[in-house]
């Protein structure tokens, strides 16, 4: 099919679903009178376990209904160009799985099935969960393989890294070309609507009152206002540019003058500083065996002989977009 024709078969399906959202188009908006309202437990009895509708008493099969979603599925996936990521996609799952034999690394069923059953506890139970398949189009064999995926790069990351370390010097190098962006601060705020209410706040903590007792009673974020305006640690980048580069100027118990965003006035008070090597060692592992993971995943990639519609992998932009989707993942 051309992509003309699956665009006008598209469009001629936005305008129908917009033109029937509620279950009628314009022309056909007086209800047959003789027509019976049934509830929704009633519709469900009616409809059964094998339909999606009933249409002058002809039932349309959740078969029927497959189909058509797996016709838009794959036209939809072709209009948005995903044919060449879905193959990267599985480019990288064979990669990894075979890494994992290689290494004697296996997912086993149990896992699978535990990891299936907590799926469906997170999902509000079986009915619900037997619905978002049914809406998916997907069966509990086709879901609980992408369970199994997901706890194949889990695993593999784990094995890498249990077998990985990075020296003090690898570390230590990481963290002076990162410092600014490692450092984190621990830090409380009020924030409210205007200067005039921000400095008498100000003025109230500086004759000693209590910055959670009064971030509780004035602050205007009521996400953390109740427990004291507290925030916890944040990095630099995490927070408006004004914010930050006050936080991250202050002391340890340092208390701000108002500081203006675009959100209000806020009173800072820092409560904690990470900024040394020491502080920040076992992030900067983390980050630092990340990086290496990715770069074992690359050399995984470079090693491997692959073949797609767009040539093979010494093609350096192949390998970029499968080195894009890993990271997506990981």
């Amino acid at each position: 099919m051309n992509k003309k024709l699956m665009g006008a078969i598209f469009a001629s399906t936005i305008l129908l679903t917009a033109c029937g959202a509620n279950g009628t188009t314009n022309e056909s908006s007086n209800v047959n009178p003789d027509s019976t309202q049934v509830t929704e437990s009633e519709a469900k009895e009616k409809l059964g376990n094998d339909s999606v509708a009933i249409v002058n008493g002809e039932k349309l099969s959740k078969d029927d209904y497959q189909k058509e979603m797996d016709f838009y599925k794959g036209m939809l996936a072709a209009q948005q160009g995903l044919k060449d990521s879905v193959v990267q996609m599985m480019v990288q799952d064979k990669l990894i799985s075979n890494d994992l034999e290689k290494n004697k690394i296996k997912v086993s069923e149990k896992e699978i099935n535990q990891k299936f059953d907590e799926t469906v506890k997170n999902s509000g139970g079986q009915e619900q969960f037997d619905k978002m398949l049914e809406d998916y189009g997907v069966d509990v064999d086709e879901y609980k393989n992408t369970l199994k995926k997901d706890l194949m790069y889990q695993k593999h990351k784990e094995w890498y890294k249990k077998n990985n370390k990075a020296s003090d010097d690898e570390l230590k190098k990481y963290f002076e070309d990162h410092k600014d962006e490692l450092s984190q601060v621990d830090a409380s705020h009020i924030l409210v609507e205007d200067e005039e209410t921000a400095n008498e706040v100000k003025k109230k903590l500086d004759n000693g009152e209590d910055f959670a007792d009064l971030a509780k009673e004035y602050s205007k974020d009521t996400a953390n206002a109740g427990n004291g305006g507290e925030l916890g640690f944040f990095k630099k980048s995490d927070m408006a540019k004004e914010f930050s580069d006050k936080a991250f100027s202050m002391e340890k118990g340092e208390i701000s003058d108002p500081v203006k965003t675009q959100f209000g006035y806020h009173i800072i008070k820092v409560n904690d500083v990470k900024n040394s090597f020491d502080q920040l060692k076992d992030e900067i592992q983390e980050q630092v065996l990340d990086q290496k993971y990715n770069d074992y995943f690359q050399n995984l990639q470079k090693k491997a002989t692959i073949i797609t519609e767009n040539g093979s992998n010494k093609n350096e932009e192949n390998k970029g977009e499968v080195q894009q989707d890993f990271n997506s993942k990981n």
